[in-house]
């Protein structure tokens, strides 16, 4: 990831945005495009490729064709290449929430040094897209007195040309985006995901699974391993006739952990046994606010691409770089919960009463709930592997 991205990726938490994350490597051609995008108000963003990233400018009034008008440009953080495809919904609540289309695409042409140009605050550049062509100007401005310096004020303007024409109002004769003919108000917005509201304290009754027993939760427990195998079991035939129901799960590409809560207090403990409590972040706090007093849960720490797919190297940089936000656990199992012993109790009992105890948690969570697919996983393990996913980890109910 190149080093400049850093700003874009900590605005965004990318399992719940459909952005890129960014990460491919450019070929060097010179590209642009001019984003349209409803947040709290319409505006423009132009976007140019420069050195392997998207140079950015949101232009709230968007551009001219007239050379007369000089628009506000504000310089934005590096955006990654892949951006320059994006169009869709950025979820309400996150960080430039709202539809975005592909107003203009195309390439762009530098016609003096780029480097310079952007150091010294003159940048003239040719586009050649569907809707802006021809000759264009950036101007940085210097910042007012008591202005923050950091925050880079350009205009931009047309330049006169063949392309330049002072009558035509560009904006609103061609409001379409050039990748998929929509206007930015037939985007659809997702509908709100109805929440259940969270158990109140006290109300799951653990002691109540077979196999319960009354105790105290234990310091530690060892965490079950899984066993390579060559076809997901479960497919010889209904539990009715051998005996064997199978939950499968996706398998992710995390950490391992335990997490043990004792009235208040959170430990997060790896595969090994090694408690990494503070290598997490803000994630402990998450779990002091569920309404248990005890629970040990199983599950699986882990960083989302903007696939919404875990990826191992994603979780290294966000633990290398202080883990922030990013991180989330997908809980697979409940083996303790307020002064039960739940080890003896149907796994299918244990993932029901942990589903119910993470009832309430958002969509956007750091805690969420790893559902699972009963009886024959050999569809779930064909739909894992045509997603490039880790695998699948079955289990006996």
């Amino acid at each position: 990831m190149p080093a400049n991205l850093k700003p874009y990726r900590a605005k965004r938490e990318f399992s719940r945005t459909p952005e890129p994350a960014g990460g491919t490597v450019s070929e060097g051609s010179n590209r642009f495009v001019v984003h349209k995008h409803h947040a709290t108000a319409d505006h423009y963003d132009l976007r140019l490729e420069v050195g392997g990233v998207l140079k950015s400018w949101a232009v709230p009034r968007g551009p001219s064709l007239n050379p007369a008008d000089k628009r506000l440009a504000v310089e934005t953080e590096d955006h990654p290449i892949e951006y320059i495809d994006f169009e869709g919904v950025i979820p309400e609540g996150e960080y430039g929430g709202g539809p975005m289309i592909v107003w203009d695409t195309g390439t762009w042409a530098p016609m003096e040094d780029v480097e310079k140009s952007l150091r010294t605050g003159a940048f003239k550049f040719r586009l050649a897209g569907e809707k802006l062509n021809g000759g264009w100007m950036l101007t940085r401005l210097k910042p007012k007195p008591g202005e923050d310096e950091n925050k880079k004020n350009w205009l931009l303007f047309k330049e006169r040309d063949l392309a330049s024409d002072a009558k035509r109002d560009i904006l609103s004769e061609r409001p379409e985006s050039v990748k998929s003919g929509r206007r930015i108000e037939e985007l659809a917005v997702p509908p709100k995901r109805r929440e259940r509201l969270p158990p109140k304290p006290g109300s799951l009754k653990p002691g109540a699974l077979p196999g319960a027993v009354k105790a105290a939760p234990p310091s530690r427990i060892e965490p079950q391993l899984a066993t390579q195998v060559a076809k997901p079991p479960g497919g010889e035939g209904p539990a009715e006739k051998t005996g064997e129901l199978w939950l499968h799960e996706i398998k992710f590409d995390g950490y391992r952990t335990m997490v043990h809560v004792v009235d208040g207090e959170v430990r997060l403990i790896t595969r090994g046994g090694i408690d990494w409590t503070k290598r997490y972040g803000d994630l402990p706090q998450a779990f002091s606010r569920l309404p248990v007093a005890q629970a040990i849960i199983d599950g699986e720490i882990m960083v989302l691409d903007d696939r919404g797919i875990s990826r191992f190297a994603l979780l290294q940089d966000a633990l290398a770089e202080g883990a922030g936000s990013k991180l989330h656990f997908y809980a697979f199992d409940l083996l303790h919960l307020d002064g039960w012993d739940l080890r003896k109790a149907p796994l299918i009992k244990r993932k029901a009463l942990l589903a119910e105890l993470l009832a309430g948690q958002a969509a956007n969570a750091a805690i969420q709930y790893s559902d699972h697919v009963e009886g024959d996983g050999q569809g779930l393990y064909d739909q894992a592997s045509e997603l490039g996913l880790e695998g699948v980890v079955s289990k006996r109910a």
